[in-house]
C-alpha cells in the first residue's frame, strides 16, 4: 500500500478584523475532516493548512464561508494589499470629511432648527455606508451566536445612534421619562472615521512589514530567451522545460536553475546570499534563479523550475516562516477567543452600576460609560502583537541571507549552551590547499620536474591532485606537461613512464625507509594534521606537499563572538584527528573529535545536550542531517546539501558563520519587540477599560469621552505595528 503523503497549502482569509476573527476560522479549520494541522495569522491575513490526499478544499471553504469569512483557493483571485488599502481611502473619504463637520457642528455651535436632523442626515452616509462592514460581520456572527471586534464596534456605535434616534424623533417622551434630551451622532460618526483611519495606518504599515517577500517575488522573471537550433525565442517561464538552453544577457535576471553550457560573466547574488561582492562564473558554474548578470553572456542548461529552484525554496521558507506561530502567540490567541463576550459582560455590568447609582442623569451616564467600554476595548493589538514582530524580523533575516524556517526558531537561541560545529565545509572551506612544500632535487630541475608533476595531477580529479595542480599554477605559473598515458593505482596514487624513467605520486601510506631529514618532515605534517603529497621518480623521492583544508576568512571573528556569549563550542569531523585539531586550533576551539560517522555524531551530541543542555549544531553534509534534526537549533550552510538544508531551523545562504551570531542577536531583538507589543496591548485594555467604565469618577470627576475611547484604540493597534517595524532600522 502507498504511503500517503500530506500536502501543505498556504491559503489567503478574506474578512478577518481582529484576532478573535483569526481564532474562529482556525478552530473550524482544526476540526474539520483531513485537516492535520491549521494555522491562521491575523497579520498576514492567511492560513497555513496541512491535510490528507482526501482534503476536499472547496469542502473547507464552504466551512470558513458559514463561519462568516473568505477562503481564497489557489485558483481564485485574493485581494492585493493595494486592493484593500484603496476600499479602505474610499470609505475615509466620506467617513472622514462628514464626521469632521458633525463634530464642529455638536460641539462648536448652539443649537439652531433642526440641527438633530442635519446631524442624523450627515452621520448617515458615515455609518451605513462607510462603516456597513461592521455592523453587517456583526449580525452575521450574532445569528451564529459568535462575537468578534466588529461586534464592539458595532453595539456601541449603533447604540449610540439609534439612543440619538429616539432623541431627534421623540424628544418630549425622553423629557417625560425625567431624561435630558441629548445626541451622541458626533461620537458614532468620529468613532467609526477613527477606526477606518486606524485600520487604514495599519494595513500601511503591515504592508511595508511584507516588503521581503514582495522583493523576492519580484526577482523571478516571467519570460526567458530560449534558444532553438540556434535561433533565439523570448517565452513566458511557464513554457520552459528542464534541459532548455536559455540565454542570459547582461542586466538580466537568471530565471531557472541551472549549469552555464557557454559564456561567463558577473553575478549580483546579493538577495540570495546577502553578499553585495558579485561573483565570477563561468562554463560548467551553476547559477541560480533571481540573481542578476552584471556583465558577460551566459547560455545555461535549465535544471530546476519554479517552486523547485533554490529562489522558489526560499519563498515558500520565508512565506511559511512568516505564516507560522511564535509561542508567545498562544497565550494571546487564549486570551484573544475569550476577550470579546468578557467585554461584553463588563459592558453589561458598567451600564448596571451606573444606573442602579442613582444619580440625576443615570441612564445617561450608564450610557456613555457603557459605550466608551465597548468601544475602547479592542483586541487588535493583541492579535499583531507577536505575527507583525515575525513578519519584519523574518524578512530583515532573510535579506541579510539567513534563512528562517519557522516562528518557533525565533526563540531558540536565547536557550542554547554549546554549539557544536561540523568541519568541512562549516568553519573550513572544504577544500584543500597546499600550505607546505620542500624539495629534494637541483634547482635547474624544477620546472622539468615541476611540470610532469603537474601534468600527472591534472589529469586526476582527486581533490588533493585538484590542490598540488592549482597550487603549482599559481606559484610557478606551469603548464601541464603533456603524458600520454598516467595509470590510477588504487590507495596509492598515480604512475606514469617518460622517458624510461617512473614518475609516481602517493600518500602518506607509501612513506617508509626515509632518511632522518625526510622522516622528520613526514612527522611533523603528521603532527600538524597535513594531509601529505610525495612526489617519486622511481624510489627517489623527490618533492613533499602538506595539504590542509584552511579554516574560512570569517571562522576565527565569529568563533571569538560566541565565546562571548558564553557558549561552549565544539568541532566533529568524520576526517582524522589531527587534521581536525588543526582546524579546531586555527579557530580558536578548544574542544574537538574527529574520526566520527553520521550515527557517532548523533551520539555525541546527545551526550553533548545532557552534559550542557540546549544544543546548536551548525553543519553542511548528508552526514549530518542526523545531528541537524536532533539538535534544539539546527544551522545549515546553503552551499551545503539539500538534506541537510531540509533538516535544519536555519539557513546561512553564503556559508558565512558570522550570521550566526547575527542570527542570535536578531532572535533576541523579536523576542524583546514580541514582549515589548504584548505588554503594551495588554496593559492598554487593563488600565483602558477601567477608566472606560468610570473608575476615576469618585475620584476625580473624570469620565472618558467615547471618541477619545475610540481614537485610543486605534492608536493601540498602530502603536503595535510600528513598534514592529523599528526591527527594520535596528543594527
Amino acid at each position: 500500500m502507498a504511503e500517503q503523503t500530506n500536502l501543505k497549502k498556504q491559503l489567503p482569509v478574506e474578512g478577518m478584523t481582529c484576532a478573535t476573527c483569526a481564532n474562529t476560522v482556525e478552530k473550524t479549520l482544526q476540526n474539520a475532516p483531513h485537516v492535520i494541522t491549521a494555522s491562521v495569522n491575523y497579520a498576514t491575513q492567511k492560513v497555513s493548512l496541512e491535510v490528507d490526499e482526501q482534503a476536499n478544499l472547496k469542502e473547507l471553504k464552504k466551512l470558513v464561508k458559514n463561519a462568516g469569512y473568505s477562503l481564497i483557493l489557489e485558483d481564485e483571485v485574493a485581494k492585493t494589499a493595494d486592493e484593500k488599502l484603496k476600499e479602505i481611502k474610499k470609505q475615509l473619504s466620506v467617513a472622514l470629511p462628514l464626521s469632521v463637520v458633525v463634530m464642529v457642528l455638536s460641539m462648536f455651535v448652539g443649537d439652531f432648527a433642526y440641527k438633530s436632523f442635519i446631524l442624523l442626515a450627515l452621520t448617515l452616509p458615515v455609518l451605513f455606508y462607510a462603516g456597513l462592514h461592521f455592523f453587517k460581520n456583526a449580525f452575521r456572527l450574532a445569528l451564529k451566536l459568535q462575537t468578534n471586534m466588529d461586534t464592539l464596534i458595532a453595539s456601541g456605535t449603533g447604540a449610540a445612534f439609534f439612543y440619538s434616534l429616539i432623541n431627534t424623533f421623540f424628544p418630549q417622551w425622553i423629557n417625560g421619562l425625567g431624561l435630558q434630551v441629548h445626541v451622541y451622532y458626533e461620537s458614532a460618526a468620529v468613532i467609526i472615521t477613527f477606526i477606518l483611519l486606524g485600520k487604514f495606518l495599519e494595513e500601511r504599515a503591515k504592508s511595508k512589514s511584507s516588503t521581503a517577500i514582495e522583493k523576492l517575488y519580484k526577482l523571478q522573471s516571467k519570460n526567458a530567451i530560449r534558444v532553438e537550433d540556434g535561433q533565439e525565442k523570448e517565452v513566458p517561464l511557464d513554457e520552459v522545460a528542464i534541459s532548455d538552453l536559455l540565454l542570459i544577457k547582461a542586466g538580466d535576471r537568471v530565471p531557472v536553475d541551472g549549469s552555464i553550457e557557454k559564456g561567463s560573466g558577473v553575478l549580483d547574488e546579493s538577495m540570495l546570499t546577502g553578499e553585495s561582492v558579485p561573483v565570477e562564473k563561468e562554463q560548467g558554474d551553476l547559477v541560480k534563479a533571481g540573481t542578476l548578470l552584471k556583465n558577460g553572456t551566459l547560455t545555461i542548461k535549465a535544471e530546476n523550475l519554479g517552486a523547485d529552484t533554490a529562489l522558489g525554496q526560499i519563498i515558500q521558507m520565508v512565506s511559511d516562516a512568516m505564516g507560522s506561530k511564535a509561542p508567545a502567540q498562544k497565550l494571546a490567541d487564549k486570551i484573544s477567543s475569550i476577550f470579546v463576550p468578557v467585554v461584553l459582560v463588563l459592558a453589561i455590568a458598567t451600564f448596571i452600576i451606573w444606573y442602579t447609582m442613582g444619580s440625576d442623569n443615570a441612564f445617561a451616564m450608564a450610557f456613555v460609560n457603557t459605550f466608551s467600554v465597548l468601544i475602547i476595548a479592542c483586541p487588535c493589538a493583541l492579535g499583531l502583537a507577536t505575527p507583525t514582530a515575525i513578519m519584519v524580523g523574518v524578512g530583515k533575516a532573510a535579506s541579510k541571507g539567513v534563512l528562517i524556517k519557522n516562528a518557533e526558531t525565533l526563540e531558540k537561541p536565547k536557550s542554547i549552551k554549546a554549539l557544536l560545529f561540523d568541519k568541512t565545509g562549516t568553519i573550513s572551506k572544504g577544500k584543500l590547499e597546499v600550505v607546505f612544500e620542500k624539495n629534494y632535487f637541483e634547482e635547474g630541475d624544477r620546472l622539468h620536474l615541476l611540470s610532469i608533476l603537474n601534468g600527472m595531477e591534472s589529469q586526476s580529479h582527486h581533490p588533493m591532485a585538484d590542490a598540488v595542480t592549482n597550487y603549482l599554477n599559481d606559484k610557478y605559473s606551469l603548464m601541464p606537461f603533456f603524458i600520454n598515458q598516467v595509470e590510477t593505482i588504487s590507495g596509492v596514487g598515480l604512475k606514469a613512464k617518460i622517458d624510461n624513467e617512473e614518475y609516481s605520486v602517493t600518500g602518506l601510506s607509501e612513506l617508509i625507509n626515509l632518511d632522518d631529514d625526510k622522516t622528520q618532515a613526514v612527522k611533523q605534517l603528521q603532527k600538524e594534521g597535513r594531509s601529505v603529497v610525495a612526489f617519486w621518480k622511481g624510489k627517489e623521492l623527490l618533492a613533499l606537499f602538506g595539504l590542509h583544508d584552511n579554516i574560512k576568512p570569517e571562522t576565527k571573528g565569529a568563533v571569538e563572538i560566541l565565546k562571548r556569549k558564553g557558549l561552549h563550542l565544539e568541532v566533529l569531523s568524520g576526517d582524522h584527528q589531527a587534521a581536525v585539531a588543526a582546524v579546531a586550533h586555527d579557530s580558536g576551539i578548544e574542544d574537538f573529535k574527529g574520526g566520527l560517522l553520521p550515527e557517532d555524531k548523533l551520539r555525541y551530541l546527545k551526550e553533548v545536550q545532557q552534559k550542557y543542555g540546549p544544543t546548536a549544531f551548525v553543519g553542511d553534509g548528508i552526514n549530518d542531517a542526523p545531528a541537524l534534526a536532533q539538535a534544539d537549533l539546527g544551522i545549515a550552510m546553503s552551499t551545503g546539501t539539500d538534506v541537510a538544508i531540509e533538516s535544519a531551523d536555519v539557513t546561512l545562504m553564503s556559508g558565512d558563520i558570522t550570521k550566526i551570531s547575527e542570527f542570535f542577536r536578531l532572535s533576541e531583538q523579536i523576542s524583546s519587540t514580541m514582549k515589548q507589543n504584548l505588554f503594551w496591548a495588554f496593559i492598554y485594555n487593563v488600565i483602558a477599560i477601567p477608566v472606560a467604565a468610570g473608575i476615576l469618577y469618585p475620584v476625580n470627576g473624570f469620565l472618558l469621552n467615547p471618541m477619545v475611547a475610540g481614537g485610543a484604540m486605534a492608536f493601540s493597534s498602530l502603536s503595535v505595528v510600528l513598534n514592529s517595524l523599528r526591527l527594520k532600522v535596528r543594527k
